[in-house]
Formats: structure tokens, C-alpha cells, sequence
């Protein structure tokens, strides 16, 4: 056990934060409900983030809002001291028009986005009330937030934005997501990706042998789901969604699907996206010879042939966003101060080598990143059925504070304890 985290745990200012902690639960939890009533699917969080705003600031912190929406209460410290980044995120995955009507079954909260990562915002603004109750002052440059654009449609858009900006050099960064007693010490490397299928389209008896995109696409996601990839390195793939088509008696002439491939070898996810671009380039081809024979018959036996029979399929792709991962040892420094931060706490860590999270962005960089988790249970993450149990919930909210003011340090208390990375 690092002394000075023994230190900063005993002390009366660390003490008191943990009682006003539990003491707060509630209160944690209305304003979790309040948040997650506010729709911020990702690209579209700026009414959930003025809400965050405004709390901060009643409390008398500083903010800060950059370009992008992302918003923070600015702590300073001394400038020859470590920044230290503290984030939730902000966006959920669920559009705007969804039904974010709450009820309750048992001791469960059941509501779209209720947990993710709602209660990572409830959890920030809890420590900063539990900071200002304590006058706790961290012995560094402290920003605490949250952040927009984690989910998959926002591609890791704030914290990109603010690590390609460099608005401020950031030498250790945390992300609160997910729930349970996780530490979580790397990222995985991960694209998502549409595949679109385009032709002239026409009726279904009357253009019977034109190239058709639906059924093209329908045979490029059965080879790839044919496909294994390794589980050493971690890897996997999903199909995800799939759009088109305008009629039941048409044949579509527009139709897509949306991949997601993530691997914690960089190189194994680029050449997986590549073979699923292959694998659909060569259905677009095939698609033509598919239908030789009933083309063939229909030019012979047509007064007056209704379709181009010379038409191709046209296969396009986008890439829809991803991000480099990056490994950590298991024992760097960032993640030997949090887990002697979890056990001072009670807290033995599950620790999993990698996820994807807005640490995703740092550690790219190399910069020292984890990601750790909110207090209570929760289940149907990312499905309208997401539900929320906060049964001692408050204990993860007092183990997350002292996991930040591990690397922070607290003044009179400890110094700093993470160290100064980005110099230049």
C-alpha cells in the first residue's frame, strides 16, 4: 500500500467527504433521474450539458465549455504541477424522440440511458459536492466534467477534440463509465464502418433477374459472419445494423449495413475491416452472374423488357469512426496508485486489460489513462430496457473520489502522486 494514500484516507478532510458521500446518496440518485430525463443522444447532448453547467456552477466552481460542447469545472493548481482530466460522458445511444419515461421495478430504476453513462455525470457532480463540503483543495491542476460524443455515432468526438487541440496538456486522464468494481488499464484498437449496395431497382415480376442490392447484401453478411477472428489477440466483429429496401413487391435499388470490428492488435482489426470491404466487393461482382439465367430468359421472352439488364451493383463504403488503442503494464504508475486506492476503499479491482471508453483517445497517446467504474448494478445497457439498481451505490461514488485525489494529492494532506508526463 502506497503510504500516502494511507495518509489521504485517514486524514479528517477524506473522512468527511466519505460521510457527506453517503449521506448524499439520495440526492446522487435524483439528480442521476433529473439527467437521464434530458435527451443527449451523441452530437446532440447541448441541453444535458447546460444542465451540468448550471450545477456546477451553483456550487461555485469554475467552468469551462469548449468548442465541442464538453464541459468541465476547472481547479487550478500549481503550473509546475501535474493536469490531471477527470470525465463522464455526457451522450447516450439512444435517439432523441425515445421514450425516456421512468418507472420502477423493486429497488431498480428502469429507463433508457439511466446508467450510461448518466450516473458517471451523477457520480462527478457528487464529488464535487462532497469537495466543496470538505474544503478540499486537489494539490493539481484538477478538470472534471463531462464530455460528449463517446458513444458510436460521436466517434470519441470530445475527448478527441480535446487532446488533438492541445488546449491543455493533460498527464493523466480518467474515465467513469460502466458499473461494478472494475479498473480497467487499456483500450482496444476499433473502426465502425457502413457498407452500402446501390442498383437501378424495379418491380418484382416485372425487373425479376436485375441485379438486387438486398439479397447482394444479405450473401456479403453471411460470408462475413462466417468469418472467425482471434480471441488471442482479443478481437471481435458485429454486424450492427442494416437499412433498405421500399416495397415488398420492389426490388430496393439502396441498401446498408454497419460493422463494428475491435482488436486489441491494431494490425488485426485493419485487416479484418479490409477483408469484410473485399468480401463485399466480390458479392457487388457475383451479384451480376447471380442472375444470368433468369436475365437471359427475360430478354428472350419480354415484348417489352423493363429493366436494364446490363446493370452492375455499385458497392460503396464509409467509415463512420474508431481509434488506435493502447496497452498499458498492468503495474505503471497510474493504475498502482488506483488499485491501492480501490483496497484502501474495501475494494478488491477486477482488473481488465480492455474495454473501449473515452480513454481510448490518451492512451493512443500514450498518455497515462483508466477507466474506472460507477457504484451500484445495472443491466440492458444500451437497450430501452437499461435499468439501474443503486443499492449502496454510494460506495463506489467514495471509492471513485479517493481513486481521483490518489493522483491529485490534497493540499495539506499529500502531495501529487501521479507525475508530470507532458512537458513539452
Amino acid at each position: 500500500m502506497n503510504e500516502a494514500i494511507q495518509i489521504l484516507y485517514d486524514s479528517e478532510k477524506i473522512q468527511k467527504a466519505l460521510s457527506f458521500l453517503k449521506e448524499d446518496a439520495e440526492n446522487t440518485v435524483a439528480q442521476q433521474i433529473e439527467l437521464a430525463s434530458i435527451p443527449a443522444y451523441s452530437n446532440h447532448e447541448e441541453k444535458k450539458a447546460a444542465r451540468i453547467r448550471e450545477i456546477i456552477e451553483e456550487m461555485g466552481y469554475q467552468t469551462k465549455q469548449d468548442e465541442v460542447g464538453n464541459v468541465f469545472a476547472v481547479i487550478e493548481g500549481p503550473k509546475e504541477a501535474p493536469v490531471v482530466m477527470v470525465t463522464a460522458h455526457i451522450d447516450t445511444v439512444f435517439p432523441m424522440d425515445t421514450d425516456l419515461t421512468m418507472h420502477r421495478e423493486g429497488s431498480r430504476i428502469c429507463m433508457p440511458g439511466i446508467c450510461d453513462d448518466t450516473r458517471g455525470c451523477a457520480e462527478v457532480l457528487a464529488i464535487l459536492r462532497a469537495m466543496k463540503e470538505a474544503d478540499i483543495r486537489p494539490a493539481c491542476t484538477l478538470l472534471i466534467g463531462g464530455d460528449v460524443g463517446e458513444e458510436g455515432v460521436g466517434n470519441f468526438r470530445g475527448v478527441r477534440h480535446i487532446f488533438n487541440t492541445k488546449q491543455t496538456k493533460v498527464d493523466a486522464f480518467i474515465s467513469i463509465d460502466g458499473h461494478g468494481d472494475h479498473l480497467t488499464y487499456g483500450a482496444l484498437s476499433d473502426v465502425q464502418f457502413r457498407i452500402a449496395f446501390r442498383g437501378p431497382g424495379g418491380h418484382s415480376v416485372g425487373a425479376y433477374g436485375l441485379v438486387n442490392p438486398v439479397e447482394c447484401m444479405g450473401r456479403a453478411i453471411a460470408r462475413i459472419s462466417q468469418e472467425r477472428v482471434p480471441l488471442e489477440p482479443f478481437t471481435i466483429f458485429n454486424v450492427s445494423t442494416v437499412q433498405g429496401g421500399t416495397g415488398v413487391t420492389s426490388i430496393a435499388s439502396e441498401c446498408s449495413f454497419t460493422m463494428d470490428v475491435r482488436s486489441k492488435d491494431t494490425k488485426i482489426m485493419e485487416d479484418f475491416h479490409a477483408k469484410c470491404l473485399k468480401i463485399a466487393e466480390e458479392c457487388a461482382e457475383e451479384e451480376y452472374e447471380r442472375w444470368t439465367v433468369e436475365r437471359e430468359f427475360a430478354v428472350k421472352n419480354s415484348k417489352e423488357l423493363r429493366f436494364d439488364p446490363e446493370a452492375r451493383i455499385q458497392m460503396s463504403t464509409e467509415e463512420l469512426g474508431g481509434s488506435t488503442g493502447g496497452v498499458q503494464d498492468e503495474n505503471c504508475e497510474i493504475i498502482a496508485l488506483l488499485k491501492d486506492a480501490f483496497r484502501i476503499c474495501g475494494i478488491e479491482p477486477k482488473m481488465r486489460e480492455l474495454a473501449s471508453t473515452d480513454a481510448n483517445i490518451p492512451l493512443s497517446l500514450g498518455i497515462p489513462a483508466a477507466t474506472i467504474t460507477s457504484g451500484g448494478d445495472s443491466g440492458g445497457t444500451h437497450d430501452i430496457s437499461e435499468w439501474y439498481d443503486p443499492t449502496d451505490a454510494y460506495k463506489g461514488v467514495q471509492k471513485n473520489l479517493v481513486c481521483i485525489l490518489s493522483l491529485t494529492g490534497v493540499e495539506g494532506v499529500i502531495p501529487p502522486q501521479i507525475s508530470k508526463t507532458q512537458t513539452i
